[in-house]
């Protein structure tokens, strides 16, 4: 049933940005009520609960990236040496059908088994991952409803393609656009140019040892190598375990006066030193497991499918990964009476 899941949720479009939640939504709404949840959209997310205080929450994110590239039609789900190629299959719609498996599973054999562990989870299928928006899981804690979950839960699940390992640390992500501005002149004058001012504020930028800094495109308004070009852009992510607070201070020491610096994005770091599930395991891409840290929840980051697929064309996900996936959630649940106060 898992792989026919699969399939279903590959066929709906939500590629963004500009990605329209209302089918998967309604979707995910039909198969969480026969699972016997209590489905809510909270600020666009599709939350289903079974009991007053869930105590364990798995999530994972409903949007993917835009298909470029692929050699078949990406929303058509096709098997090929044990895998599911389609888009999304490991980023992270692969996620969503083991949610959806392992908690059908659960419902099927309630009433069954000494720990219900369906009776204190919740589940939450966020939006706008991909795209660096401040909607998704974000806003669903700054609700009352979200806060007054995060209150209550004990650990949560946060799924990303990690190749069915527990991840307990990763770094923050800030993206910020960098405005130079100078005169216009001549070149013979050896005042610096906004393209040479960027230079050199982005050479000093990068020799932070603790950053990883990614310049994504710079540029500058000129009219010829002669004469001093008057502004210049620049667009740069760095990931760091320090705070955005920290990060976006250091970078403003490095600018001109004349500079200017917009924060496009700035998440904060996943570090949990007491993880519900043992492990000390890091990767060094951002997940919403910041997201739920910093909301008070003990967090952690695992999935089906590798990080090496996702965003790419012809992306893929391997049954057994899956398979195992399904598995772990099933055991999540089950074990999920331990954090009962």
């Amino acid at each position: 049933m898992v792989f026919r899941t699969l399939h279903e949720l590959i066929a709906i479009d939500t590629q963004n940005p500009g990605a329209d939640y209302t089918r998967i939504q309604d979707y995910l709404r039909t198969a969480l009520k026969s699972r016997g949840a209590r489905v809510q959209i909270v600020a666009g997310n599709v939350l289903g609960t079974w009991g007053d205080k869930p105590k364990l929450m798995f999530n994972a994110h409903m949007d993917t990236v835009r298909a470029s590239g692929w050699t078949s039609d990406p929303l058509k789900a096709r098997v090929q040496s044990e895998r599911t190629y389609g888009l999304g299959a490991c980023d992270t719609k692969g996620s969503i059908a083991a949610i959806l498996e392992a908690v059908a599973s659960a419902h099927v054999h309630r009433g069954k088994k000494n720990i219900d562990g369906l009776a204190n989870s919740a589940v939450l299928f966020s939006m706008d991952e991909e795209c660096g928006s401040p909607t998704g899981a974000a806003s669903f804690f700054k609700t009352a409803l979200g806060k007054s979950l995060a209150r209550n839960l004990k650990a949560a699940v946060v799924m990303e393609p990690t190749q069915n390992r527990v991840i307990v640390r990763h770094p923050g992500y800030v993206q910020l656009d960098l405005q130079f501005k100078a005169p216009s002149g001549h070149s013979s004058s050896h005042r610096p140019s906004a393209a040479s001012q960027a230079i050199d504020a982005l050479y000093a930028i990068k020799r932070h040892a603790a950053w990883n800094v990614n310049v994504a495109g710079l540029s500058a308004a000129t009219v010829g190598a002669n004469i001093r070009s008057p502004s210049c852009l620049t667009n740069i992510s760095i990931r760091s375990f320090q705070s955005p607070q920290r990060v976006i201070a250091a970078v403003k020491s490095h600018l001109p006066p004349n500079a200017t610096l917009s924060v496009k994005q700035a998440e904060g770091p996943l570090d949990n030193k007491k993880p519900f599930v043992p492990s000390r395991l890091n990767v060094p891409y951002w997940t919403d497991g910041a997201t739920f840290a910093a909301a008070g929840v003990n967090a952690v980051v695992y999935g089906p499918g590798s990080i090496g697929q996702a965003h790419q064309p012809d992306e893929f996900v391997t049954h057994a990964s899956l398979q195992k996936a399904v598995l772990f959630l099933e055991k999540k649940m089950k074990t999920v009476g331990a954090f009962e106060s």
